[in-house]
């Protein structure tokens, strides 16, 4: 039988994860905007323009990824004013035959108190065939048999 996970710890370390991930995109964002202001017009020509296109393009997908992690943190309150319940649903913590897995917020496997978890988003196709699924029940996916051992 594989560790248990306190819940309520696990929601803490994710947020954390999101609010560092938020400070890095922020951070990642003001230095490339200061490159966009710092770069000014010369006499360059098309080579000086193709720049300033580039380091927009770049100042675009920082903001992206900034409101993207943004979202994730919205996303974190809903999830931690969700209730247990006796069937999977967004937001649980469930432990199966091939390890843990988060149903909630796509950050990927991660490693909490010595323990591989996976976070997954409600979208996924992982999490849509463990919904509404109870402890006992198996579900098949990329040919293997899962089996749920414990819901939180």
């Amino acid at each position: 039988m594989k560790e248990g996970i306190c819940k309520e710890d696990l929601l803490e370390e994710l947020h954390q994860a999101i609010r560092s991930r938020i400070s890095e995109a922020s951070r990642i964002l003001d230095e490339v905007q200061e490159s966009v202001d710092s770069e000014s017009q010369s006499t360059a020509g098309d080579k000086h323009d193709t720049s300033r296109e580039l380091m927009q393009q770049e100042r675009n997908k920082a903001a992206q990824n900034l409101q993207n992690q943004m979202a994730m943190d919205g996303l974190f309150i809903t999830l931690k004013n969700t209730t247990h319940s006796k069937v999977i649903t967004f937001g649980s913590l469930v432990l199966t035959s091939i390890g843990w897995i988060f149903i909630g917020l796509p950050l990927g496997k991660l490693i909490f108190n010595k323990i591989d978890v996976l976070c997954i988003s409600g979208n996924s196709p992982m999490a849509k065939a463990l919904v509404n699924r109870k402890v006992g029940a198996r579900i098949e996916m990329n040919n293997m048999s899962i089996e749920i051992i414990e819901l939180k």
